[in-house]
């Protein structure tokens, strides 16, 4: 397993975002900065509803991606049963481990985050961007991520996000070092975090490091070149613990699905293709009469 160390993430990574996210709305309570995500160690030792209520809690002590959904969070791709309460099957992801949500995709135009055109060290590229409010997909397309502990002491709106589901993901933990770790890619697709344009050089397995699960703040940009053929593209990855604290595991698996669109035809093109419709259709009436 290759591990890649961050360099300057934050710092490197919000001046990108700064350069495009000036029309986007926030959608939480740190979108303004470009996060929408945070990690948190689950620590519900028992599920309290549905089917395996009552058992253990295949999630607990394992780090979690969690998505900022105003007054509450949604734990994605964490630790989940299957089967039944009699004989439960742990499965290392749950049925809402993809962004946009699974439950978010009520047609073809909000199944995934829309890449924008990019410009500056993007030009000439595909890029993630913070969306506009009102477009599909805007609220999962604040890709920046941070410790759940950076929550703390916010004010009354991050303090309700942070204490949610009764504490649940709040617990800090020493000795945590967060990895990101690259499951899967897309032929074309690229992640860019901090000064790395490919973070994920090495290829399948590889991790990045986050940081420190008290302090990290990361800013992951997903791009490709702007020859790709339109279509969805998309990347798995799992939270990986390489600190010395062996009762904080790793977590389950989660993708991001992003698409790039179809071309769309400049004016003098359509010209052309009417001019050229036309005359087919001229000498298709010219062989009729003939």
């Amino acid at each position: 397993m290759n591990t890649i160390t961050r360099h300057s993430v934050w710092a490197t990574g919000m001046a990108g975002l700064l350069a495009f996210s000036g029309s986007a709305a926030a959608s939480g309570i740190r979108a303004a900065e470009g996060i929408g995500y945070y990690i948190g160690v689950d620590s519900l030792q028992t599920v309290a509803s549905g089917t395996f209520a009552g058992l253990a809690n295949p999630n607990a002590g394992r780090l979690t991606l969690l998505l900022d959904h105003g007054n509450h969070f949604h734990g994605i791709g964490a630790y989940s049963y299957t089967g039944t309460a009699a004989a439960p099957v742990v499965q290392p992801t749950s049925a809402n481990n993809r962004l946009p949500e699974p439950s978010s995709r009520v047609d073809e135009a909000t199944s995934s985050i829309a890449l924008q055109a990019g410009s500056g060290a993007y030009a000439g590229r595909w890029v993630s961007q913070p969306l506009a409010a009102g477009a599909p997909a805007a609220d999962y397309s604040y890709l920046g991520g941070a410790s759940i502990q950076s929550l703390s002491g916010l004010g009354t709106a991050a303090g309700v996000l942070y204490n949610s589901s009764a504490g649940r993901w709040n617990a800090a933990f020493s000795d945590v070092v967060v990895g990101l770790k690259l499951e899967s890619i897309s032929s074309g697709l690229k992640v860019a975090i901090g000064n790395e344009m490919d973070a994920f050089a090495a290829g399948v397995g590889s991790v990045f490091t986050l940081g420190d699960s008290g302090s990290l703040n990361f800013l992951p940009t997903f791009h490709a070149d702007a020859n790709v053929a339109p279509g969805v593209y998309s990347a798995q990855f799992s939270l990986v613990n390489l600190g010395g604290n062996s009762a904080v595991q790793s977590g389950g698996s989660f993708a991001y699905d992003f698409s790039v669109a179809a071309p769309v035809p400049e004016p003098q093109t359509w010209a052309l293709m009417l001019i050229g419709l036309a005359a087919a259709a001229g000498m298709a009436r010219r062989r009729k009469v003939g």
